[in-house]
């Protein structure tokens, strides 16, 4: 199984495009910054199932969380923006949530920077800005059976 992870589109619905037609993903999550960007694929691609989360530049949105708690095939996630757990100045907050969850994967956007980082048996990741002009990036999970791995994967120019 494959979730497509994005985050910070900031009105460039092109990328994300570009990214589900190459990869194909079964499930996706959106982290934020650009919840009617993400609305829009989601209506291009109705078949994929797809989490919206709210960021700190979606304002006047209704009807979607900051962060959620999901298991996909086994593997249980803690996902949110970032913006709530300080993201940008440490990321302690976020991993305390992600423990606290019981979660083995965290997913968080708002810095702008893909990461992925590992520590006592989690992992973390960032899968940078999906609408960043110079180097746009996402995220792709890949999940079996409770087991699973990560990967930035830069959006290709069209």
């Amino acid at each position: 199984m494959l979730l497509a992870v994005f985050s910070d589109s900031h009105g460039n619905t092109e990328n994300m495009r570009r990214a589900v037609e190459s990869v194909r993903p079964d499930h996706m999550i959106f982290l934020g910054d650009g919840i009617r960007d993400a609305e829009a694929i989601e209506r291009e691609y109705p078949a994929i199932p797809f989490i919206l989360l709210r960021g700190n530049c979606d304002w006047r949105v209704d009807g979607h969380d900051e962060s959620i708690l999901f298991e996909l095939d086994g593997v249980r996630i803690f996902a949110a923006h970032g913006h709530r757990h300080g993201v940008k100045m440490d990321r302690d907050g976020f991993w305390n949530s992600v423990l606290c969850s019981g979660s083995a994967l965290g997913l968080y956007g708002h810095t702008h920077c893909a990461l992925i980082e590992q520590a006592d048996g989690r992992l973390l990741m960032n899968p940078g800005s999906v609408g960043d002009f110079m180097r746009p990036s996402f995220g792709l999970v890949k999940i079996n059976g409770g087991s699973f791995s990560c990967e930035i994967v830069p959006v290709e120019r069209g």
